[in-house]
């Protein structure tokens, strides 16, 4: 009787590990078959291993794992993110195509399964019709009127700045860009998206500032994620238990919280007055306000000379005017709190990490910075302050700006989703394929950027543009689906660098990382900081 029990037993435990094998088995050549989609195709591509795929050329570094493959592949090739094949596409022209050209088969981005309710509202993430409404609808509170009416916000924060970096210099010697350019963003985005005062330049315990730095701690390596990318159901499940791999449920809330009480208190005080602040809240709520339209309108920006950043719009072709939507619903309380919510996690990060790879640009090139400060002080005689119009007559500083984010991009990498089978010089893209466009490797392309390690402003002369192909530029992306953010990114950051050389000059130092080591994620943050010696100006005023 034991003798046949046992033997039941075995047969039991040999029939479990032949279903386990023949399940391994089944894996394997289902995986070999995805993997095998670009050779089919007779696209280059990076060979993957198998279950993990290409993960393994990643492990050292986004950005540089692109160069890499670029060398090898050429401009276009496949790579495999575990089994979904992607196209990586490199070539100027073709993202031309796919980026404006032929938008409406490439008019979303790749979907993250890991985001959270509250974040698939935020007009970067949304799809389809609703997308281009509340496109359409965003969109003016970022037009040049908009921009010149928050300026003053910002040249209030930006005079903080001046005496923080001061503050910091005589403390320690020498300053770390991330600390006081982020206190300053953090207070500039405060202000002007939330209508707050957050001072974090003296007060770095406030609860908004703690919050704010755990919700740019994008960690795309953290194994929850990667689950979530692997097995997509999974990870939609988990951001529907609000499982953190993005942003931490508990800090949603927090900013949920901040900015329904902010909307209560700002319509209270609206009662019955004619009070009105100018924040991107407010422009939010005015459009919310907006009674549902019968016929789209195309919303053309006000005719403005001095426009600092009109020439950047036409020279990447990034206008988009949504025409003949029909019927257009306001935008709900979620969506208001969603947009806030990514001019905040979107403009932050990015915009400190920018001004810190500026200073440390002109840091490395005197003759640069001392031109620019020329400018600056030609502009600006009193050196007090900065305004609007004022940018808009320093093309110097443009310059600079635009060569800093052709060299260190703030985001490496962009993406667009296919959404309708596409063909491009016999190169078939079929629907529902995911095109990586690599920002960091098309902006040292030599192809396209003699030189490409060499830090050279003159490159972005109003001549050298029109002769540059517009799409081997592209910090903000291109097309429709380009950063709406960029006028705001682009006015905060001149307004800092003028504040700032009003007051200093910047050096290397025995701390400066040169050159900056970057973190292994597609954003170009410098693992070790961005540390330089801020030198008080002691010429003379005009």
């Amino acid at each position: 009787m034991e003798v046949e029990v046992l033997g039941n037993a075995m047969s039991l435990t040999s029939l479990l590990v032949l279903i386990a094998l023949g399940c391994i088995v089944l894996l394997l050549l289902n995986d070999y078959w995805a993997h095998g989609y670009w050779k089919r195709r007779g696209v280059p591509f990076e060979p993957p291993l198998p279950i993990i795929a290409n993960m393994r050329v990643f492990a050292k570094g986004v950005v540089e794992a692109f160069e890499v493959m670029q060398e090898k592949h050429g401009k276009v090739y496949g790579i495999y993110s575990f089994r979904t094949p992607v196209l990586v596409v490199g070539d100027p022209e073709m993202l031309r195509s796919i980026t404006v050209k032929n938008f409406n088969s490439f008019h979303s981005r790749v979907d993250i399964p890991q985001a959270a309710g509250e974040l698939r509202s935020m007009l970067s993430v949304m799809e389809g019709q609703r997308w281009k409404e509340v496109r359409n609808i965003v969109t003016p509170t970022f037009s040049a009127a908009k921009m010149k009416q928050m300026s003053n916000l910002i040249n209030t924060n930006a005079d903080t700045l001046v005496k923080y970096i001061g503050l910091k210099q005589e403390e320690k010697g020498r300053i770390e860009c991330s600390e006081v350019f982020g206190s300053f963003v953090m207070d500039t985005i405060g202000s002007c998206a939330f209508g707050l005062n957050i001072d974090s330049q003296s007060n770095a315990g406030n609860p908004f500032v703690t919050n704010a730095k755990r919700a740019f701690k994008f960690d795309f390596q953290k194994p929850l994620f990667i689950l979530g990318s692997l097995i997509p159901s999974l990870g939609r499940l988990m951001a529907n238990f609000r499982i953190s791999m993005l942003i931490p449920a508990e800090v949603l809330d927090f900013f949920n919280d901040v900015t329904k009480k902010t909307i209560n208190l700002r319509k209270e005080a609206v009662a019955g007055s004619n009070f009105k602040r100018v924040d991107f809240l407010q422009l939010l709520l005015d459009a919310q306000k907006q009674e549902t339209v019968d016929k789209a309108v195309d919303h053309v920006e006000e005719d403005d000379e001095n426009d600092i950043h009109d020439d950047l719009d036409k020279h990447h072709d990034v206008h988009y005017h949504t025409k003949t939507l029909g019927k257009r619903a306001p935008l709900t309380d979620e969506e208001v709190f969603a947009q806030v919510l990514i001019f905040f996690t979107a403009g932050a990060e990015t915009t400190t990490t920018l001004l810190g790879f500026i200073f440390y640009a002109l840091s490395m090139n005197p003759d640069i910075q001392e031109k620019l400060i020329n400018e600056v002080d030609e502009v600006t005689p009193s050196r007090d302050s900065v305004g609007y119009s004022s940018i808009a007559t320093m093309p110097y500083l443009d310059q600079v700006v635009c060569e800093t984010l052709r060299l260190y991009p703030p985001a490496g990498i962009s993406n667009r989703m296919c959404n309708e089978t596409f063909v491009h010089n016999g190169l078939m893209i079929e629907k529902g394929t995911q095109v990586f466009i690599p920002v960091y490797t098309i902006h040292r392309d030599p192809d396209y950027w003699p030189e490409p390690e060499k830090f050279d402003p003159d490159r972005f002369t109003k001549e050298a543009k029109a002769k540059q192909h517009p799409f081997a530029w592209q910090p903000f992306g291109a097309g429709p689906r380009n950063c709406i953010g960029m006028r705001f990114a682009l006015m905060e950051t001149k307004m800092a660098v003028v504040r700032t050389l009003q007051n200093y000059r910047f050096e290397t130092c025995a701390e400066t990382e040169i050159p900056p080591k970057f973190g292994r994620s597609g954003f170009l943050t410098p693992t070790n900081g961005v540390t330089l010696r801020a030198v008080p100006r002691t010429d003379k005023v005009a």
